[in-house]
């Protein structure tokens, strides 16, 4: 379950406040699959970013799967971030230096996992790239660099996935 109990983000810009999210209520129960639709620059990834507690809101709280990120310090949301959440970057966020197994395997390695290497190259050959595992993200086309990154965001089995 995502909860918002009027969230809201403004920034300071020109010595004047730019509202980013207007004030947000919304209950998504687990399970669900939501779209969030708009302009660019209406805020989407900004909200997106606050449900995962990648950013803190000016106002309102935020709730998912029982726990109060509004609530968290950094090491506590960082705990949550890699239990709980799983994200596909609007620009990917692929490390460039590790190849396309290694980027799937990060997230896997941080939470200690001792079936990194297995539970990613499974995951490489979902995304239909077993062929590609040994390329760097410079190697890979823009729609694989995005498999490898959706291989990732799935990595540790999140209970929740954003997808930006």
């Amino acid at each position: 379950m995502i909860e918002l109990r009027q969230v809201s983000k403004t920034l300071p810009s020109g010595g004047r406040p730019l509202v980013i999210l207007h004030p947000l209520d919304i209950a998504i129960p687990a399970g669900q699959f939501v779209a969030v639709m708009g302009p660019s620059g209406s805020g989407k990834s900004t909200l997106l970013g606050l449900i995962a507690g990648l950013d803190e809101p000016s106002g309102g709280e935020i709730a998912v799967n029982g726990q109060t990120l509004t609530r968290m310090n950094e090491d506590a949301l960082a705990r949550f971030r890699g239990q709980t959440i799983g994200f596909v970057f609007q620009t990917f966020q692929l490390i460039p230096t590790l190849t396309a197994l290694e980027n799937v395997m990060v997230p896997l390695e941080i939470a200690r996992r001792p079936e990194a290497r297995a539970r990613a190259e499974a995951l490489i050959a979902l995304v239909g790239l077993d062929s590609r595992a040994a390329h760097y993200p410079a190697q890979l086309s823009g729609g694989e660099q995005q498999r490898v990154a959706i291989a990732r965001a799935f990595a540790c089995r999140p209970a929740v996935l954003l997808a930006d």
